[in-house]
């Protein structure tokens, strides 16, 4: 029988948690001793180190931050400490009151430790990450895999496995014939039908960790057959569905026993995800409008008003999530012209007055919609909405145009830090911006979004030719 391995793993990465924090809690326990005696009244360093190490052993049950798992990213591996982080800071505070009341635990120490301890952490999972994919390249903490069908879904699991990193060797291939793939060609060890024989022989039984199949026509007598095999001898047993009548990532959900496959992953349907979001909106705005905005305001409608006599700014309605309309802020950047809400800006549009033109190179024409962030009509990052006009006529003629708005719309995004921004001279250009959108529909994460602001910043300093 097999033993999961990753279980070793796990206990690993957990004792070197706790060797972390006792030798942060030393170091940082003699340094506040020598800097700030007092800090300690009543608290000695062994009970220092007892409540955080239960802390980050409850903490840790909850919500395992293990990144050794073999197919996490690293974006799930900043999510994962950062979530056992805030888990840590929680508990080590419940069992100060609960457990501890009259202890006046000191604060200062404790932000200090935690901030600390979550930085190396995140240092620490990412240098075991490294290591795991090093000993897998090597052919360490491998599983070891059978493959049965002949679907173009068998292939694409045998060519994602074999990526070294993830730390699986294929052992044989069934089907009804040899794979005209050359890698998987020389792995074919028979019809499915021979698998028991195979397994059988030389005890490869207990060789196999895990078995991915297809069997055409789904036939229920023949998958519940195998997978009872490979209960009674310790298997994982994976069913590989025929879904090409869907490109791109899916979504999977049970009612009662029935399998639902939505038609794509959206992240953002998550309470916790848009929780986040939300909450990272809602501080990015505030901060902008409160430390950018207010001299900016005072500069631009002061140079606004002497360049183009009118309003400072331009409200226009925008389509935004669902397909709702709602009145998108900008700083006036043109003229007051009839065409505002109909004709998309130009390079020499001459519609735009000198600072306009400056505004809209630099992006400062946008900031405003921080206002609609905070409002709820917007998110920082996300697909940048279109005129009303715009989607009306787009709509009609770029196949699944709408869902870009399943999110809501963002100062920037995805397609626009992708080279995809500014005025649209072919349809071509438009259908590969809203493939971007959807793009980030499906793979959101708040890390992507950081990474699509500090893009959108550095494209700003060096000057983007398609602004305008």
């Amino acid at each position: 029988m097999q033993i999961n391995r990753d279980n070793k793993l796990y206990y690993i990465v957990m004792a070197a948690d706790m060797a972390l924090i006792f030798v942060l809690n030393y170091v940082l326990y003699l340094l506040f001793m020598n800097l700030s005696p007092m800090t300690f009244p009543n608290i000695g360093f062994k009970l220092t180190t007892f409540i955080l190490l239960v802390a980050h052993l409850i903490s840790f049950t909850i919500r395992p931050s293990v990144n050794q798992k073999r197919f996490n990213t690293s974006e799930d591996v900043v999510k994962n400490v950062l979530i056992t982080g805030m888990l840590f800071g929680v508990f080590t505070s419940l069992i100060i009151i609960l457990f501890y009341p009259s202890m006046r635990f000191p604060r200062t120490y404790f932000f200090t430790f935690v901030i600390i301890f979550v930085l190396l952490l995140l240092i620490e999972r990412l240098v075991l990450r490294k290591i795991f994919f090093h000993l897998r390249k090597r052919q360490r903490n491998h599983n070891n895999i059978v493959l049965i069908g002949d679907t173009a879904g068998i292939l694409d699991v045998f060519h994602y496995l074999s990526q070294p990193v993830h730390g699986y060797t294929t052992m044989a291939h069934f089907g009804k014939s040899p794979s005209t793939d050359p890698d998987l060609k020389d792995l074919y060890a028979g019809t499915p039908d021979k698998i028991y024989e195979w397994m059988a022989s030389n005890n490869k039984s207990n060789e196999i960790n895990e078995i991915y199949a297809h069997y055409e026509g789904n036939d229920q007598e023949r998958i519940n057959m195998l997978s009872k095999y490979c209960d009674n001898n310790l298997i994982r047993f994976f069913y590989v569905p025929d879904l090409n009548i869907f490109r791109g990532k899916l979504s999977f959900t049970q009612f009662n026993q029935t399998p639902i496959v939505a038609r794509r992953r959206e992240p953002l349907t998550y309470p916790m995800n848009q929780f986040l979001k939300r909450l990272f909106d809602i501080v990015f705005s505030l901060l902008v409008l409160i430390l950018v905005f207010p001299i900016v305001f005072i500069i631009s409608a002061i140079i606004i008003k002497i360049q183009s006599p009118g309003p400072i700014f331009f409200r226009q309605q925008r389509t935004g999530l669902d397909g709702k309309s709602f009145g998108c802020l900008k700083f006036r950047s043109m003229h007051v012209n009839d065409q505002a809400d109909k004709l998309q800006a130009t390079k020499d549009d001459p519609r735009k007055f000198s600072y306009g033109n400056f505004m809209r190179k630099t992006n400062i024409d946008e900031l405003p919609q921080f206002i609609n962030v905070l409002l709820g009509d917007m998110s920082v990052v996300g697909p940048r909405p279109h005129m009303l006009k715009h989607t009306d006529e787009y709509s009609s003629i770029i196949n699944r145009y709408m869902v870009r708005h399943l999110a809501k719309p963002g100062i920037t995004g995805l397609a626009q830090v992708s080279g995809f921004r500014g005025e649209t001279y072919k349809l071509s250009q438009m259908e590969d911006r809203v493939k971007k959108d959807i793009e980030y529909i499906e793979n959101w994460t708040l890390l992507l979004d950081i990474k699509i602001i500090i893009k959108t910043v550095t494209n700003v300093l060096h000057g983007e030719k398609n602004a305008y």
